[in-house]
C-alpha cells in the first residue's frame, strides 16, 4: 500500500525528531547510567557534571561517528514507531467518530418508523415522568429491554422518546447524575447493564446521542449477546426476548428451549 506525500512527511518529521532525541536525550541518559555504574566500583570519584563534561561531547569527534550514528538510528527508530502509533491512533479516532456520526443520522428515521422487533422507545432512563421524581425501578425496565435485544438479534433502544416517537429529551435524566453530561449518561447505561445483566456484556452495547427538535435523544445500540442473558432480580433470574415490538418473558421450559436453539 503506497503512502501519500502527507503521510510520508508526517512520518519523516517523527523520524527527524526521534533522531534528535537519540542524540540529545537518549545519549545523555545512557551516560548517566554509565556514570552511576562506574561510581559504585571506581576508587576515583568523579562527579556527574565532570563525567558528562568529559564524555558528552565525544559524539562530535570524527572517530566517534559510529557512536553518533548508533544513537541517531536508535532515536529515529523510536521516532518512527511513535509516529506510526500516532498516525494509527488518529486514523482510528477519525473512523470511530465517523461511525458514531453515521449511527446518529439513523435516529430520525427510526423515530419515524416507530417501534418494531429491532427498535424500542423509552421516555427516560430513571426519571419518572408521572411522579416527577427519580425512580430507580425504571432502570430495571431498561435492563429488561436490553436483555430482550441481547437474547434476540440485537436492536436500538431510544431513550428520551415517547411511544409515538416524539422526542422528550433526556434533560431530567441528566439532572440526576453527578456529572450532567452525555459521558455520565453512557456510564450509567453501562452500570445498569453490568449490575443487572453482567459486566461481560458491556462491550456489546454503546450509546450515541443526537439533537432532534432541540431535544437530546440517546440511542443505545445493542448487539446480540454471545450467551443467554438473564435479568437478576433479587434471588430470581428472568429470561426475556424481543418478540415483535415488545419484550416478552419466557418461563423456564421456554427459556431452555429457546437458548438451545439460539446458542448451539
Amino acid at each position: 500500500m503506497s503512502l501519500s506525500p502527507f503521510k510520508i512527511s508526517f512520518l519523516a518529521t517523527y523520524v527527524l525528531v526521534g533522531a534528535l532525541v537519540g542524540i540529545l536525550v537518549i545519549h545523555p541518559l545512557n551516560l548517566v547510567v554509565i556514570w552511576w555504574e562506574l561510581s559504585r566500583f571506581s576508587e576515583t570519584k568523579m562527579t556527574l557534571w565532570q563525567f558528562m563534561n568529559a564524555r558528552l561531547w565525544l559524539v562530535l569527534i570524527p572517530r566517534n561517528l559510529d557512536v553518533t550514528f548508533a544513537y541517531t538510528m536508535l532515536g529515529a527508530v523510536v521516532g518512527l514507531a511513535f509516529g506510526i502509533f500516532t498516525r494509527n491512533y488518529i486514523r482510528t479516532s477519525e473512523a470511530y467518530r465517523s461511525l458514531r456520526d453515521e449511527q446518529k443520522s439513523f435516529i430520525p428515521d427510526l423515530l419515524s418508523q416507530g417501534e418494531s422487533d429491532r427498535v424500542e422507545f423509552k421516555s427516560s432512563l430513571r426519571w419518572d415522568m408521572k411522579e416527577n421524581r427519580v425512580n430507580r425501578g425504571l432502570e430495571k425496565v431498561i435492563a429488561k429491554t436490553v436483555a430482550g435485544f441481547f437474547n434476540a438479534d440485537g436492536g436500538h433502544l431510544l431513550v428520551g422518546v415517547d411511544d409515538n416517537g416524539t422526542p422528550l429529551g433526556i434533560d431530567k435524566d441528566l439532572s440526576t447524575l453527578k456529572s450532567p453530561d452525555h459521558d455520565a449518561f453512557e456510564r450509567t447505561v453501562n452500570d445498569i447493564v453490568s449490575k443487572n445483566l453482567g459486566g461481560d456484556l458491556c462491550p456489546y452495547i454503546h450509546t450515541v446521542f443526537a439533537t432532534i427538535g432541540a431535544r437530546d435523544v440517546a440511542m443505545i445500540i445493542i448487539r446480540p449477546a454471545p450467551r443467554a442473558v438473564y435479568l437478576e432480580d433479587g434471588n430470581a433470574s428472568a429470561f426475556f426476548v424481543r418478540s415483535g415490538n415488545s419484550t416478552r418473558q419466557l418461563d423456564v421450559r421456554e427459556a431452555l428451549s429457546y437458548a438451545k436453539s439460539r446458542w448451539i
